[in-house]
């Protein structure tokens, strides 16, 4: 009995030594997997939590102007930030979600729920990051009722094999309103939910240009807020606003429809700032630099320690001076806003070149905006900018699209003189209206086309006249005979040759100039007509062609480069703003050499009777412009008068017409100065501002007389004698 009892007890012993082992065994393979088999996993794991890689964003390149006046600079700002990973993880067996109730501790800390200036900029930041269909669904889901309004949006969309932008009215959240907490909680957790797809050790944006009080208040509370950064970053900043905003542009996020084109170009973060507009837009990689990089060692909250290995420092971007005079440019806007206002124009341009080298001067599209109001943000400015009928957006200097008028007269006197069409002293006579035949009832006259000249209306005949002469008193009915010709005595330059001509001096095709935007129109031919007319070329489209009327349509900067080009001695140059980019220690890394487009095939004894016309539009007896005059220098210009049919579906007529059912004009005016030695040239355009010599030369005329001559003496107060 006893032998039996010493057996199971030896036989437990046996056991219980064996699982021992065994679990002995287990143990040691379970370390061998992990220190040996799995060991660099974990190891690399333990470094992902550890060590972050970090962009450093190199300072952004300063615009200046010709004189070195600043005119966009960098200032600081602050962001807060969320990175997912350092989030608690949710507990599945309890029915409290701990990452949704960390970010909603966040939000109250930030004041979300209070604060209604943090409430937009939070629901701003979310809407950009997660689009306007995901951010609608993702409140809506939340349980709150949103708003939407309708704008107008560009699509990428397919036509035949060929991507093209498409216009369509698409409704968007409303922004202008904050959001309850629950909507922005909801928002955040999508965000994050995001970002954990990707690194979720890449910190998200959650407000944006915080002030510096409000950061420091946040940076107080990290420790006990997990997974929050506070990065501090520049912000752009414009210092002379909406006087230059068309030239400067502005900045935002990489919009979604470039993203990837971002991305293969290097961008790693889809919120970083990058030009969307101006100089901004054309000189990104320029201005932007050379991000640097470095390794950091976190702590388990997720702050920096260390900085690891080497730091490779960024480049800062280049900076860019400009050939634009803020000075000159103030006058511009002064002057071109006065106007505008005066007349009630809804938008208008000046621009100022030396029409030697095609630097630009000067640049003012109305109406304008601040540019600084893309640093701050979507607010209520954003929106009403977004919002106006007039587009403000546009540069119309480069993206509007008008009859010339008379400044187009240059062309055709060019051509006429250029062709043989006329000699400088050929004369033709204005008696008064001319008629054109129908060619179908040659003989019946009462249904010839009539064609008049501005001065008929005020019961004057000009009489005999030399291009020279025809051009100082810009008399049409000169210009409807060398350009279509007239039956049995004279013959035409006609359509073939206008169009060429036209193309010269640079219209058809775009200027050039280091602005994004431009648009250009089609030189009107008799195959052009075919094809969208379904009808041929005629005599009175020659003759409305020749005095820039008719299918004729150009930019304020094409009419600026052809009146240069007259000055300047037959050059078409091409327009340019940025003349040197400089890096951060002042070292010159690229200058502008003016470019000439073409040369015009004429000789300059023939131009000089254009230039001589011109000047007979300032200083002859007749001339259209004599207000333009500038007292020490003398000046040379062109007028011009447009008439346009702006259609008006509701009256389904063209708008704006006057009480004899009038059309009306846009008011053109284009001049340089000296006329012996030009130096600089000006065009100014005022959109149904009424006739160009009382309008637009007004705006000229003072442009030209502060560039020679300065401001005007400021009036002293008179001083009185006084007793104490």
């Amino acid at each position: 009995m006893f032998e039996r009892s010493e057996r199971t007890a030896t036989l437990a012993t046996a056991m219980v030594r064996l699982g021992v082992l065994v679990a002995f065994l287990v143990l040691i393979g379970r370390l061998y997997q992990l220190q040996v088999m799995e060991g660099g996993t974990y190891q690399a794991q333990a470094d992902d939590n550890r060590f972050r890689f970090i962009e450093i964003a190199p300072p952004r390149g300063v615009i200046y102007d010709r004189n070195g006046e600043i005119l966009a600079r960098n200032r600081p700002s602050f962001v807060i930030a969320l990175v997912p990973a350092e989030l608690p993880d949710d507990i599945f067996d309890t029915d409290v979600d701990e990452e949704e109730l960390a970010i909603e501790r966040l939000l109250r800390v930030l004041r979300a729920d209070t604060d209604r200036e943090i409430a937009l900029n939070l629901a701003e930041v979310m809407f950009l990051r997660l689009g306007r269909a995901d951010f609608a669904r993702v409140v809506t889901a939340a349980g709150v009722d949103l708003d939407f309004r309708l704008v107008t949006l560009q699509f990428v969309e397919k036509v035949d094999d060929s991507e093209q932008l498409v216009e369509r009215p698409t409704l968007i959240p409303d922004l202008s309103q904050p959001l309850p907490l629950e909507g922005l909680v909801a928002l955040v957790y999508r965000a994050v939910q995001l970002g954990t797809q990707g690194s979720s050790y890449e910190a998200i944006p959650l407000l944006e240009l915080v002030n510096r009080d409000r950061a420091f208040d946040v940076a107080e509370e990290t420790y006990q807020l997990p997974g929050v950064q506070l990065q501090q970053i520049p912000v752009r900043d414009y210092v002379f606003g909406e006087t230059v905003s068309h030239s400067l542009g502005f900045m935002g996020p990489i919009p979604a429809l470039a993203a990837e084109i971002y991305e293969s170009e290097g961008y790693r973060n889809p919120n970083e700032q990058v030009g969307l507009n101006g100089l901004e837009f054309t000189y990104q990689d320029e201005l932007r630099g050379t991000p640097g990089q470095k390794f950091i060692e976190v702590d388990i909250l997720g702050r920096e320690m260390r900085t690891v290995g080497k730091v490779n420092e960024p480049i800062p971007g280049l900076n860019l001076r400009l050939s634009l005079d803020i000075r000159l440019q103030e006058v511009m806007y002064k002057s071109l806003s006065a106007m505008t206002e005066k007349v009630k124009s809804k938008n208008a341009v000046a621009i100022a070149m030396n029409p030697k080298t095609g630097a630009i001067l000067g640049l003012v599209s109305l109406p304008a905006f601040d540019n600084n109001i893309f640093s701050e943000g979507i607010g209520p400015d954003y929106l009403a900018l977004e919002a106006d009928e007039n587009k403000p957006l546009i540069n119309y200097a480069i993206g509007g699209l008008y009859p010339p008028g008379s400044t187009f007269k240059m062309v055709s006197a060019t051509a006429a003189l250029a062709e043989g069409v006329i000699e400088p002293t050929s004369v033709i006579v204005d008696g008064g209206p001319i008629y054109l035949r129908n060619r179908f009832f040659p003989n019946d006259f009462s249904q010839a086309q009539k064609f008049v000249s501005w001065n008929h209306k005020l019961g004057i005949v000009h009489g005999s006249m030399t291009v020279v002469e025809a051009l100082g008193l810009s008399n049409d009915i000169f210009f409807y005979i060398i350009g279509g010709g007239f039956p049995d005595s004279q013959v035409g330059l006609g359509n073939e040759k206008l169009a060429k001509w036209m193309g010269l001096f640079g219209y058809g095709e775009t200027t050039g100039i280091d602005l994004p935007g431009e648009v250009t129109s089609f030189l009107p031919d008799d195959q052009w007509k075919r094809i969208t007319q379904a009808e041929s070329w005629t005599t009175g489209d020659s003759y409305n062609m020749a005095i820039g009327q008719g299918y004729v349509l150009s930019t304020p900067l094409q009419v600026l480069v052809e009146a240069a080009a007259v000055a300047n001695g037959g050059y078409v140059m091409k327009p340019q703003m940025v003349q040197e980019m400089i890096d951060a220690e002042g070292g010159l890394q690229w200058s502008y050499t003016p470019q000439v487009v073409r040369e015009l095939p004429i000789s300059k004894s023939l131009l000089s009777y254009v230039q001589q016309g011109m000047w007979a539009v300032v200083n002859a007896p007749y001339g259209t412009a004599p207000n333009s005059r500038v007292e020490g220098v003398t000046v040379a210009g062109k007028t011009g008068t447009a008439e346009f049919c702006q259609w008006d579906a509701a009256i389904e007529d063209c708008a704006f017409r006057d009480k004899d059912d009038n059309l009306p004009f846009h008011a053109w005016y284009v001049g340089y100065a000296p006329y012996e030695a030009p130096e600089i040239a000006v065009v100014a355009f005022v959109y149904n501002g009424g006739e160009g010599s009382a309008v637009a030369a007004p705006v000229v005329q003072e442009v030209l007389d502060f560039y020679f001559n300065g401001p005007p003496p400021v009036d002293e107060p008179e001083q009185t004698e006084t007793s104490e």
